[in-house]
This record gives C-alpha cells, structure tokens and sequence, in this order.
C-alpha cells in the first residue's frame, strides 16, 4: 500500500519532470539578475560616467582651442593692418638677433653726431637672467642681453647729460648700468645692457 508521503514525493517528482526546463531557466534568469545587479551594472554605471567625463572634458579642450583659434585670427588680422613702417621701429626696439656690426653703427651715430669721440666700444653677449621688475617676469629663455662698455671723449657735463637722454629715448631699449665722468679731462665711460629675441 501507497503511503501519503510517497504519493506527495512522487507528486513533486512529477511536477519536476514536467517543469524541469521552465524551473532551470527560473533559476537561470534569477541568477543573471543578482549578477547584473550586483556586478554588470556598476561597471556599467563606472564606465558611462567615466566616458560622459571624457567627453564633457573634450568639448571643453575644444571650445578653449576655437576661443584661441578665434584670438590668434583677430591678432592675424591686426598684424596685417599694422604698417611696414611701424614693423620695422618696432624691431628696432627688439631685434630678433644679435648683429655687433649693427649695434656698433647705431652707437656711433648717436655719440658722433653730438660731436663726440668714440673711443672704444666693448661688446659682450651675456646669457643671464633679466632683472625683474614688479609685475613682470623676465623672460631670459626668449631674450638675449648684450653688455657694452663705451669710452668717449670731447664730451662735457651738458653733453654727457644730452647723451645719456638720447640714449635713454633711444629706440632700441638701453639700460645705462654704471657711469663715469670726468670733467677735467673730458671723458666719460658708459656701460650699457641692451636686448635682442632669440629666434
């Protein structure tokens, strides 16, 4: 005789016969949830964000590049409408190199045609910091400096007064360092610091 527990085993042996498949994909299908869940979606969620990230970081390089783009265009631009003219005094305030011959014309033009004597002229290309002036930072990597010792006779003190404001409203940009005037013998030493661009 057929006991009641091995009717309701054999019940739920039938009943796991006839599902089996419908059961196993159940179990399957809760299995791929808990791991979407708990793993997929995360490293989903990381890497979308990590993407969205990128992406905000590369528009924003790229509106930073158009907005330089769009500058360098209006300096271009300005460039183009300044005269040959004004180009040519502005390099003579920074050359964009280092001509001794040149620098040593420009020097004895200024100093013969007040009626003085030019006795010697040292030059000397330094490659030494800037001075620093409040606000501004030297840039020796892009600016060469040239030292000069001047020696100069027929000069008297009125002279000597006029020669240093000429150098001073030079076009090119002299630094009077150190000065020496003797008025009994006429003479006067100079020494100066100009700049070129290094290219």
């Amino acid at each position: 005789m057929i006991t009641r527990g091995q009717k309701n085993q054999n019940s739920v042996n039938l009943f796991l016969n006839s599902y089996f498949n419908i059961i196993m994909v159940v179990i399957l299908l809760l299995f791929l949830a808990v791991a979407y869940v708990m793993f997929i979606k995360p490293k989903y969620d990381a890497t979308m964000s990590a993407i969205q990230s990128n992406i905000e970081q590369q528009q924003k390089l790229y509106t930073d590049q158009q907005k330089k783009l769009a500058n360098l265009e209006i300096i271009s631009d300005l460039y183009k409408k300044i005269p040959s003219g004004d180009l040519k005094k502005f390099n003579g305030v920074l050359p964009d190199s280092y001509i001794k011959e040149r620098l040593f014309g420009e020097l004895e033009e200024i100093i013969s045609k007040n009626g003085f004597i030019l006795n010697s002229v040292n030059i000397s290309r330094e490659e030494k910091k800037l001075p620093t002036t409040e606000g501004m930072t030297p840039r020796s990597a892009s600016i060469g400096t040239i030292d000069l010792q001047l020696s100069i006779s027929a000069i008297d003190y009125a002279g000597f007064k006029n020669l240093l404001r000429l150098l001073e409203n030079n076009l090119r940009l002299f630094d009077v360092t150190s000065v020496s005037f003797s008025p009994g013998g006429n003479t006067a030493s100079l020494t100066l610091s100009t700049y070129y661009y290094k290219k």
